[in-house]
């Protein structure tokens, strides 16, 4: 009986296996882990993060992003090392926001003008005016904390009664998936708000009871003192009119927008001669507390915008499975022009929201 043949298989599959094993021990020594040392696109040095941590990514646009691996669904990607020690000793708010929960896988968080569906926008309220009667909606608020809303100081000419959360139709009976209202106890405006000309246009809504539900979340306070750049993808949504006519839709709405530098979007306020001529400027300049977007195709033509009853609303950057406030819907021409929203830059206001919604015990 031949011997050899078994010894030689066995050495085949030796090899096999052991070739196995050497492809896989090179795919994962290739992989970057978190906490792992990475170059980023322009060649500089960085460190592997998980992507909702990076500061980084806010200001950068997603083509010029480094993915390290995936830890599960999460992607590590290269984040800049932080050159600053602020990085080191983290804020209330980007404590807080580590804790919140994650939101919803969705395929394509940037949208052209479409109707929002159910889960997407779990921090956003419509605020009811009325009691008892007639109830109307104006203006949006935004969940950031678990008994705090953010929304723009100009919707508080009238106290809002409630504020209705958890539902795309803000005019919804639905029995079975009932609307969630939630009345209001405090009102807090800036105390440095001014109507005209426009300026800290922000205001806090405490709740009169803390939100439960655990399919409604909070959105992150975006700290970054640099806006996103004009190539970063951002979402703006609301209840408000998607016409010129003002008539306010029942469904909540979404659309994809960038922000404008600031010298560009100064310019388009300064030349525009319908201002000049009516003696009724929006915003002759902006202001230190404000920052202006509007969705723009590669052609130049207005692809989204805020509308009347938007105020308040979110100027949203999603990153991952985590989504930031960046800005708060403010004032603009009539929507669906090449005049660009200006929105109530929220990194502005952190620490007079910390003082409010987490002060230093």
């Amino acid at each position: 009986m031949d011997r050899s043949m078994p010894n030689r298989a066995l050495v085949t599959v030796l090899l096999i296996v052991w070739f196995g094993a050497a492809i896989a021990f090179a795919t994962i020594d290739n992989d970057r882990f978190e906490g792992d040392s990475c170059a980023l696109a322009d060649g500089s040095d960085g460190t592997c993060r998980r992507d909702f941590e990076c500061e980084y990514l806010k200001t950068i646009p997603q083509k010029l992003w480094v993915k390290c691996s995936f830890d599960k669904n999460v992607s590590i990607v290269c984040c800049r090392n932080p050159s600053r020690t602020r990085f080191d000793v983290k804020s209330r708010s980007e404590q807080m926001c580590e804790s919140f929960d994650q939101f919803n896988d969705v395929d394509d968080h940037i949208y052209g003008g479409t109707a929002a569906a159910a889960d997407e926008f779990p921090y956003l309220g419509a605020l009811g005016f009325g009691n008892g009667g007639e109830v109307s909606f104006r203006c949006g608020a935004n969940l950031i904390s678990d008994r705090y809303m953010l929304t723009a100081a100009h919707c508080l000419a009238e106290r809002p009664s409630f504020v209705r959360l958890g539902v795309v139709d803000i005019m919804s009976n639905s029995k079975t998936d009932p609307p969630v209202d939630i009345g209001i106890e405090d009102v807090i405006s800036h105390p440095q708000y001014k109507g005209r000309p426009l300026a800290n246009d922000i205001a806090l809504l405490k709740l009169n009871r803390t939100v439960t539900e655990d399919f409604l979340k909070q959105i992150c306070l975006y700290t970054n003192l640099s806006d996103p750049l004009p190539d970063v993808p951002l979402t703006i949504a609301g209840w408000g009119s998607n016409e010129t006519a003002g008539i306010m839709s029942p469904l909540l709405q979404k659309a994809n927008v960038t922000t404008y530098e600031r010298d560009e979007c100064n310019t388009i306020l300064v030349n525009d001669k319908s201002q000049v001529l009516s003696n009724r400027r929006i915003v002759a300049k902006l202001n230190a507390d404000q920052l202006c977007a509007l969705g723009r195709n590669e052609t130049g033509h207005n692809t989204g915008d805020t509308c009347i009853g938007d105020s308040g609303g979110p100027l949203e950057l999603a990153i991952g499975r985590r989504r930031w406030l960046v800005g708060l819907t403010s004032t603009g021409k009539p929507c669906g022009t090449n005049f660009p929203g200006i929105y109530t830059r929220v990194s502005y206001f952190v620490d007079w929201i910390e003082s409010i919604v987490w002060p230093e015990k």
